[in-house]
């Protein structure tokens, strides 16, 4: 305990100073201060918490200017990982996890999206026990007492929000993929096979589910749809359309799906920061590297 009590004063007695430069606009502090957080990083959320070291709004703000860089890096060095992990789920989650925590900002560790991934599930086993596809999808997507748990933010399409799987659990708002996703990923807690169609203009989930092919529309209340039906209806029904129906999005789709729309909302609401990481993140899938 002892030895606990004066790591955390050591901390408390580093950070302290460091925080009180942060408004110097010295460049030579300010590069001085990023290498230090940089350093830092991962650590650092805790390390404030167990120091009692709280900081202002506009600390906030400068101290996410001074990460930026580095956690830009820490993206691009780490992105590829999810292309080695042995199942399509897990890397679909890897590269979402990855997205995330650098879209919810420097306070967010790694794993933060499988955590509440993994509430959401046990939520689910609490109130419902063991769920069959279309069960998941009730629990998730139609609403009980007046509201879904999870549902289409129509008000507000275009948000950057919407592309955040982390903000949307939060906020129970999310685009057709976002939505799909996270239906598919906690699916994978159960054991269900939940795969993604990439249709065209609004991305859905795909299941087999009594010996059929469905497709589950997250966005508007878990609707299920059977396949050759969407194939053969949809005012845009062609050749094409029914081999899309019929296919798994494959992950880097899937992906690569997530980061155009979510530079489609940054070019919508003018952030222009983000932009040239998610072109980065984008020349990456289609190339193909790792």
């Amino acid at each position: 305990m002892a030895e606990e009590m004066q790591e955390t004063l050591a901390t408390a007695a580093q950070l302290r100073p460091l925080i009180a430069l942060l408004e110097d606009e010295s460049p030579v502090v300010r590069n001085a201060l990023r290498e230090r957080f940089t350093a830092w990083l991962p650590h650092l959320p805790e390390m404030l918490q167990t120091s009692g070291v709280e900081l202002s709004t506009e600390q906030e703000q400068q101290l996410e200017a001074i990460l930026e860089p580095g956690r830009r890096e820490a993206l691009l060095a780490h992105w590829g990982q999810w292309h080695w992990m042995p199942q399509a789920d897990q890397q679909l989650e890897e590269g979402l996890d990855q997205l995330c925590c650098h879209l919810n900002g420097w306070r967010t560790t790694r794993g933060e999206l499988s955590r509440r991934l993994d509430s959401l599930a046990e939520a689910a086993m609490k109130e419902c026990g063991r769920v069959d596809l279309y069960e998941l999808s009730q629990w998730l997507f139609t609403p009980q007492r007046d509201q879904a748990r999870l549902r289409g933010n129509g008000r507000h399409f275009y948000s950057s929000q919407n592309s955040n799987l982390i903000a949307v659990i939060e906020s129970g708002l999310g685009n057709p993929i976002s939505l799909c996703c996270i239906y598919r990923l906690v699916g994978q807690r159960f054991g269900l096979q939940i795969g993604g169609c990439n249709f065209p203009g609004h991305f859905l989930a795909s299941v087999i589910y009594g010996g059929q092919r469905w497709l589950v529309d997250c966005y508007n209340r878990g609707r299920f749809m059977l396949a050759e039906d969407v194939a053969r209806h949809h005012p845009a029904a062609n050749p094409a359309l029914a081999d899309v129906v019929r296919r798994d999005a494959e992950v880097d789709q899937i992906l690569l799906r997530c980061l155009r729309n979510l530079d489609e909302a940054c070019e919508r609401s003018g952030s222009e920061a983000l932009r040239p990481l998610l072109r980065q993140l984008v020349l990456s899938l289609m190339g193909g590297c790792p």
